[in-house]
Protein backbone atom coordinates (compact mmCIF):
# COMPACT_ATOMS: atom_id res chain seq x y z
CA UNK A 1 0.00 0.00 0.00
CA UNK A 2 1.75 3.54 -0.99
CA UNK A 3 2.54 5.91 1.54
CA UNK A 4 -0.73 8.70 2.67
CA UNK A 5 0.69 11.69 2.70
CA UNK A 6 -0.86 14.55 4.24
CA UNK A 7 -3.39 16.68 2.31
CA UNK A 8 -2.97 20.34 2.44
CA UNK A 9 -5.64 22.39 4.33
CA UNK A 10 -5.79 25.78 2.38
CA UNK A 11 -7.47 28.36 4.37
CA UNK A 12 -8.85 32.34 3.45
CA UNK A 13 -9.87 33.59 6.78
CA UNK A 14 -12.88 35.46 7.86
CA UNK A 15 -15.25 35.83 10.70
CA UNK A 16 -16.59 38.53 13.13
CA UNK A 17 -14.57 39.67 16.38
CA UNK A 18 -16.28 40.51 19.92
CA UNK A 19 -14.76 42.18 22.34
CA UNK A 20 -16.11 41.88 26.08
CA UNK A 21 -14.83 45.25 27.82
CA UNK A 22 -14.61 44.25 31.59
CA UNK A 23 -15.72 45.88 34.36
CA UNK A 24 -13.33 47.62 37.36
CA UNK A 25 -13.51 44.61 39.16
CA UNK A 26 -12.35 42.65 35.94
CA UNK A 27 -15.41 40.94 35.37
CA UNK A 28 -16.93 39.92 32.43
CA UNK A 29 -19.79 41.94 31.12
CA UNK A 30 -20.39 40.70 27.64
CA UNK A 31 -19.58 40.40 24.20
CA UNK A 32 -20.17 43.00 21.55
CA UNK A 33 -19.46 42.40 18.18
CA UNK A 34 -16.54 45.12 16.70
CA UNK A 35 -17.93 45.13 13.17
CA UNK A 36 -16.53 44.72 9.89
CA UNK A 37 -12.74 43.81 10.31
CA UNK A 38 -10.61 43.02 7.64
CA UNK A 39 -7.21 42.39 9.23
CA UNK A 40 -6.64 40.45 12.50
CA UNK A 41 -3.11 39.54 13.06
CA UNK A 42 -0.99 37.66 15.66
CA UNK A 43 2.28 37.73 16.38
CA UNK A 44 4.51 35.80 18.47
CA UNK A 45 8.09 36.88 19.86
CA UNK A 46 10.20 34.86 21.78
CA UNK A 47 13.36 35.40 23.79
CA UNK A 48 15.82 32.47 23.78
CA UNK A 49 19.28 32.01 25.58
CA UNK A 50 21.34 30.24 23.34
CA UNK A 51 24.70 28.10 24.41
CA UNK A 52 27.47 28.01 22.43
CA UNK A 53 30.18 25.03 22.18
CA UNK A 54 33.61 26.08 23.27
CA UNK A 55 34.88 22.92 23.14
CA UNK A 56 35.23 23.46 18.57
CA UNK A 57 37.28 26.33 16.21
CA UNK A 58 33.72 26.73 14.78
CA UNK A 59 31.89 27.03 18.34
CA UNK A 60 28.17 25.38 16.99
CA UNK A 61 25.35 26.14 18.72
CA UNK A 62 24.74 23.56 20.94
CA UNK A 63 21.62 24.95 22.86
CA UNK A 64 18.85 26.69 23.50
CA UNK A 65 16.14 27.34 25.91
CA UNK A 66 12.59 30.05 25.54
CA UNK A 67 12.72 32.32 28.89
CA UNK A 68 9.94 34.89 27.49
CA UNK A 69 7.46 34.63 24.79
CA UNK A 70 5.34 38.04 24.08
CA UNK A 71 2.18 37.34 22.33
CA UNK A 72 0.23 40.52 20.50
CA UNK A 73 -1.82 41.29 17.80
CA UNK A 74 -2.81 43.85 15.18
CA UNK A 75 -6.81 44.56 15.05
CA UNK A 76 -8.13 46.86 11.62
CA UNK A 77 -11.53 48.03 11.94
CA UNK A 78 -13.79 49.98 9.75
CA UNK A 79 -17.10 49.89 11.46
CA UNK A 80 -17.07 53.59 12.64
CA UNK A 81 -20.02 53.30 15.13
CA UNK A 82 -19.94 54.90 18.55
CA UNK A 83 -18.90 51.42 19.63
CA UNK A 84 -15.68 52.00 17.70
CA UNK A 85 -14.97 55.30 19.20
CA UNK A 86 -15.38 54.27 22.31
CA UNK A 87 -12.75 51.57 22.14
CA UNK A 88 -10.33 53.91 20.39
CA UNK A 89 -11.02 56.88 22.27
CA UNK A 90 -10.61 54.28 25.44
CA UNK A 91 -13.56 56.75 26.11
CA UNK A 92 -16.67 56.52 28.45
CA UNK A 93 -20.27 56.49 26.47
CA UNK A 94 -22.91 58.85 27.98
CA UNK A 95 -26.54 58.86 26.86
CA UNK A 96 -27.79 62.56 27.40
CA UNK A 97 -30.99 63.64 27.50
CA UNK A 98 -32.12 67.38 25.90
CA UNK A 99 -35.24 68.63 26.89
CA UNK A 100 -37.66 70.90 25.09
CA UNK A 101 -37.25 74.03 27.99
CA UNK A 102 -36.72 77.21 26.40
CA UNK A 103 -34.05 79.21 27.39
CA UNK A 104 -33.60 82.80 27.74
CA UNK A 105 -31.39 85.34 28.86
CA UNK A 106 -28.10 83.01 28.08
CA UNK A 107 -25.97 86.30 28.28
CA UNK A 108 -22.99 85.92 25.67
CA UNK A 109 -19.68 88.49 24.98
CA UNK A 110 -20.00 88.38 20.74
CA UNK A 111 -17.95 89.83 18.20
CA UNK A 112 -19.24 90.30 14.44
CA UNK A 113 -17.72 87.99 12.24
CA UNK A 114 -17.54 85.64 14.59
CA UNK A 115 -20.01 82.13 15.56
CA UNK A 116 -21.18 80.70 18.51
CA UNK A 117 -22.53 77.95 19.80
CA UNK A 118 -25.82 77.93 22.30
CA UNK A 119 -26.37 76.40 25.47
CA UNK A 120 -22.09 75.68 25.86
CA UNK A 121 -21.02 75.15 29.50
CA UNK A 122 -18.60 73.67 31.25
CA UNK A 123 -20.79 70.41 31.87
CA UNK A 124 -22.45 70.74 28.54
CA UNK A 125 -18.89 71.90 26.17
CA UNK A 126 -20.88 70.42 23.16
CA UNK A 127 -23.65 72.66 23.39
CA UNK A 128 -27.10 72.22 22.39
CA UNK A 129 -27.76 71.52 18.79
CA UNK A 130 -31.50 71.15 16.97
CA UNK A 131 -33.12 73.95 17.92
CA UNK A 132 -35.99 76.06 17.30
CA UNK A 133 -37.66 79.82 17.91
CA UNK A 134 -33.63 81.43 18.13
CA UNK A 135 -33.87 85.17 19.16
CA UNK A 136 -30.64 87.23 19.81
CA UNK A 137 -30.81 90.42 22.01
CA UNK A 138 -29.24 93.60 23.43
CA UNK A 139 -27.84 93.11 26.51
CA UNK A 140 -30.43 94.77 28.11
CA UNK A 141 -33.36 92.86 26.62
CA UNK A 142 -34.87 95.92 25.27
CA UNK A 143 -33.50 95.22 21.32
CA UNK A 144 -34.56 92.50 19.54
CA UNK A 145 -32.34 92.15 16.51
CA UNK A 146 -33.11 90.79 13.15
CA UNK A 147 -32.02 87.03 11.84
CA UNK A 148 -30.67 87.43 8.25
CA UNK A 149 -29.63 90.91 8.76
CA UNK A 150 -27.72 90.71 12.24
CA UNK A 151 -27.44 87.30 12.67
CA UNK A 152 -27.61 84.42 11.09
CA UNK A 153 -29.01 80.67 12.51
CA UNK A 154 -27.80 77.10 11.62
CA UNK A 155 -30.81 75.47 13.97
CA UNK A 156 -29.52 71.85 13.63
CA UNK A 157 -25.88 72.22 14.98
CA UNK A 158 -27.52 75.19 17.51
CA UNK A 159 -25.11 78.00 16.44
CA UNK A 160 -25.59 81.50 15.67
CA UNK A 161 -23.29 83.51 13.90
CA UNK A 162 -22.80 87.24 14.42
CA UNK A 163 -22.81 89.13 10.96
CA UNK A 164 -20.38 92.35 10.20
CA UNK A 165 -21.90 95.61 9.57
CA UNK A 166 -24.84 94.26 10.87
CA UNK A 167 -26.86 95.70 13.84
CA UNK A 168 -24.69 93.92 16.69
CA UNK A 169 -21.36 95.84 18.23
CA UNK A 170 -18.86 93.63 19.92
CA UNK A 171 -20.18 93.08 23.34
CA UNK A 172 -22.42 91.40 25.23
CA UNK A 173 -26.25 90.08 24.14
CA UNK A 174 -28.88 87.60 25.09
CA UNK A 175 -29.59 84.60 23.58
CA UNK A 176 -32.88 83.04 23.35
CA UNK A 177 -33.95 79.24 21.82
CA UNK A 178 -35.80 76.45 22.22
CA UNK A 179 -34.39 73.28 22.21
CA UNK A 180 -36.17 70.27 20.67
CA UNK A 181 -36.52 67.27 22.97
CA UNK A 182 -34.19 64.00 22.57
CA UNK A 183 -31.38 61.76 23.18
CA UNK A 184 -28.07 61.11 21.81
CA UNK A 185 -24.69 59.49 22.65
CA UNK A 186 -21.78 61.48 24.26
CA UNK A 187 -18.50 60.29 24.18
CA UNK A 188 -15.32 61.59 26.40
CA UNK A 189 -12.11 60.64 27.07
CA UNK A 190 -10.85 59.68 30.82
CA UNK A 191 -7.80 58.59 32.46
CA UNK A 192 -7.88 54.74 31.31
CA UNK A 193 -5.80 54.14 27.90
CA UNK A 194 -6.71 50.76 27.19
CA UNK A 195 -8.87 48.59 27.25
CA UNK A 196 -9.20 45.42 29.48
CA UNK A 197 -11.43 42.27 28.14
CA UNK A 198 -11.90 39.31 26.27
CA UNK A 199 -11.70 39.04 22.39
CA UNK A 200 -13.37 36.33 20.60
CA UNK A 201 -13.26 35.37 17.11
CA UNK A 202 -16.04 33.42 15.62
CA UNK A 203 -14.67 32.19 11.99
CA UNK A 204 -16.71 31.98 8.92
CA UNK A 205 -13.85 31.43 6.38
CA UNK A 206 -14.43 31.65 2.74
CA UNK A 207 -11.91 28.33 2.50
CA UNK A 208 -11.16 25.81 4.81
CA UNK A 209 -12.42 24.81 7.98
CA UNK A 210 -13.87 26.97 10.89
CA UNK A 211 -12.27 27.13 13.72
CA UNK A 212 -13.08 30.18 16.67
CA UNK A 213 -10.35 31.42 18.87
CA UNK A 214 -10.93 33.36 22.08
CA UNK A 215 -8.24 35.45 24.05
CA UNK A 216 -9.56 35.40 27.49
CA UNK A 217 -7.82 38.41 28.95
CA UNK A 218 -6.23 41.03 27.39
CA UNK A 219 -5.50 45.17 26.51
CA UNK A 220 -6.99 46.53 23.50
CA UNK A 221 -5.26 50.05 23.02
CA UNK A 222 -5.83 52.37 19.85
CA UNK A 223 -2.90 52.86 17.39
CA UNK A 224 -2.41 55.13 14.41
CA UNK A 225 -4.32 57.69 13.28
CA UNK A 226 -8.25 58.58 13.65
CA UNK A 227 -9.34 60.42 9.94
CA UNK A 228 -11.81 63.43 11.21
CA UNK A 229 -11.50 64.96 8.22
CA UNK A 230 -10.46 64.27 4.42
CA UNK A 231 -10.47 64.80 0.98
CA UNK A 232 -9.74 61.63 0.08
CA UNK A 233 -12.39 59.08 -1.42
CA UNK A 234 -12.02 56.15 0.67
CA UNK A 235 -13.84 54.58 3.75
CA UNK A 236 -12.46 55.48 7.23
CA UNK A 237 -10.43 52.46 9.26
CA UNK A 238 -9.30 52.65 12.26
CA UNK A 239 -6.16 50.46 13.86
CA UNK A 240 -5.91 48.47 17.35
CA UNK A 241 -3.04 46.97 18.98
CA UNK A 242 -3.74 43.98 21.00
CA UNK A 243 -1.60 42.74 24.16
CA UNK A 244 -2.72 39.30 24.84
CA UNK A 245 -1.63 38.15 28.57
CA UNK A 246 -2.14 34.79 30.45
CA UNK A 247 -4.83 34.77 33.08
CA UNK A 248 -3.95 33.19 36.64
CA UNK A 249 -6.06 30.06 35.95
CA UNK A 250 -6.31 29.44 31.84
CA UNK A 251 -4.18 29.86 28.70
CA UNK A 252 -3.81 33.24 26.54
CA UNK A 253 -5.14 31.55 23.27
CA UNK A 254 -7.55 28.93 22.60
CA UNK A 255 -8.41 27.36 19.43
CA UNK A 256 -11.12 25.09 18.67
CA UNK A 257 -13.13 23.27 16.30
CA UNK A 258 -17.02 22.71 15.93
CA UNK A 259 -18.67 19.52 17.38
CA UNK A 260 -19.71 17.60 14.67
CA UNK A 261 -22.97 15.63 15.57
CA UNK A 262 -22.32 11.37 15.62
Amino acid sequence: MPIQHEKTKLQVPRGRLRFDTFNPSEEPTGEEEMGNCPSFVVTIDSQKAELFSAETASSELIGTAVGQVKRTGKVTCNNMSMATYVRFLAGISETITQSATPVVGEMRTVMPGKLYQLGQTVDNPIGVRNVTAVTVKSEDGDDTYVAGTDYNVEPETGTVQIVAGGGIAAGKVQFGYTPVAGTYTRIKTGSKLTLLGALRVVADNAQGSNNDWYFPRCNLSSSGDLPIVSDEVEFVSVEFDLDVLKPANAEAIYLAGRPIAS
